[in-house]
This record gives C-alpha cells, sequence and structure tokens, in this order.
C-alpha cells in the first residue's frame, strides 16, 4: 500500500489556519460559553472575537496561548485555561 500512496516530504503551508478559541464570560465571571474560531492570524482571531462579544467580556486564546481580552474588563480575568475537552460549549 505505501507504494500506492505518496505523502508531501516539505513543511506544512504557513497559511494553515490556526485554532483559537473564544471563552464568554457571564456577569458573575463563570464562563458561559466556549467559541471555535478558525484563523490565519491573531489580528483575524480578534475581529471575529469582537464581533461574538455581543457587550460580554471574551477572552482569546490559541491553545494554552492567550492572545487577547475583548469586551469590558471589569470582572475576573483568567491567568490560565486547561482544555478539559475538545467539543465547544453550545451557546445558550
Amino acid at each position: 500500500m505505501a507504494d500506492v500512496v505518496s505523502f508531501p516530504a516539505g513543511r506544512r503551508s504557513s497559511c494553515a489556519l490556526t485554532p483559537y478559541r473564544a471563552f464568554r464570560f457571564a456577569p458573575d465571571g463563570s464562563v458561559s460559553a466556549t467559541i471555535p474560531i478558525a484563523a490565519a492570524t491573531d489580528a483575524e482571531a480578534m475581529e471575529c472575537a469582537l464581533h461574538l462579544s455581543d457587550g460580554d467580556r471574551v477572552e482569546l486564546w490559541s491553545r494554552a496561548r492567550f492572545v487577547a481580552h475583548v469586551g469590558p474588563l471589569d470582572g475576573p480575568i483568567a491567568a490560565s485555561i486547561a482544555l478539559v475537552e475538545e467539543d465547544p460549549t453550545p451557546d445558550p
């Protein structure tokens, strides 16, 4: 079978989309929704997160790397977020 299928030997494309997650916070500081975002750059992901904020505070993360706060900052701010599941939280 290996002689039938050829796999690319070069590097992956630099324009691949990076998985981001936007965490929307409720007024009490709890996470109300987790929203996956596929974007090529941090700026593109921040633009998407801004549209998702709807007046709530949103933190944008790329895997374990914090990217930005979007929206009002008048609540608790996470120092780190541990990924506990792969499925996003359904938006209420």
